[in-house]
């Protein structure tokens, strides 16, 4: 121990600390940016995507036929990326809490699928091409159109398990209602689309876009939080354990 280090704390502690510190800020600065790409479908509302936003799934704006699915596409897989930034700065130098772990581990599991999705592309826009729709039904498109389905669905349930994760870890403070107004308005709109899906057979139909379009708006308040509250980054002194 240096003569300059407090009493009883190691050296490489205090070395660390700014470099913690600066990761931490490249961490939140991340899930906000991850929040305002992943919110890049707001735009379909000013951009003629050929879709109706009450209808159709938010994945067809990237469609391969789709007019601007580059774009979409390319704010996609800046999102995923983002989101594991985030996601590893958070598991290096965030919070060592049960659920703060479950968080960062949803997070990076929410870029991943994310990102896999710019990948496993959908062919065609399902809800306004009609021949593209019975070959869905018919199984005659691609497999990464059918991929697709799956990657979303781990996107998706990555968010949702992300968000009650930290619901749980805010638990007592300021910010826990409004977290658990977040979870709670992912697992309706979730909840909603798969009865939408059941009702429509796989297909789209009406209504189905604004439910999924809830969830996505919810996911990226959910990002903003992880970007905005304390808690998820504060690191205690002391082993890697507690809530």
């Amino acid at each position: 121990m240096s003569s300059a280090d407090p009493p009883g704390r190691p050296a490489e502690t205090t070395s660390a600390a700014p470099v913690g510190r600066a990761a931490a800020r490249v961490g939140r600065i991340a899930a906000i940016a991850t929040a305002v790409s992943y919110s890049a479908w707001l735009v379909e509302f000013v951009l003629p995507t050929g879709i109706d936003p009450g209808l159709s799934f938010v994945s067809e704006l990237s469609a391969a036929d789709a007019p601007f699915g580059a774009l979409f596409r390319a704010t996609d897989r800046v999102s995923g990326v983002l989101a594991i930034v985030c996601a590893l700065a958070g598991l290096a130098w965030g919070s060592r809490g049960r659920w703060s772990r479950v968080l960062w581990l949803g997070l990076l599991l929410f870029g991943g699928a994310t990102f896999a999705d710019t990948i496993l592309t959908m062919d065609c826009m399902v809800s306004a091409d009609a021949v593209c729709a019975a070959k869905e039904r018919a199984g005659e498109l691609s497999a990464a159109h059918t991929a697709h389905s799956y990657s979303s669905s781990v996107s998706g349930t990555a968010g949702l398990v992300g968000a009650g994760a930290l619901a749980l870890h805010q638990r007592g403070s300021r910010a826990a209602g409004p977290v658990w107004a977040l979870f709670a308005t992912q697992l309706a709109a979730m909840a909603a689309v798969l009865v939408l899906l059941a009702i429509g057979g796989g297909q789209p139909v009406d209504g189905l876009g604004i439910a999924q379009r809830v969830q996505i708006g919810a996911v990226a308040a959910w990002l903003v939080a992880v970007g905005v509250l304390s808690g998820p980054w504060h690191q205690a002194p002391g082993p890697r354990h507690g809530a």
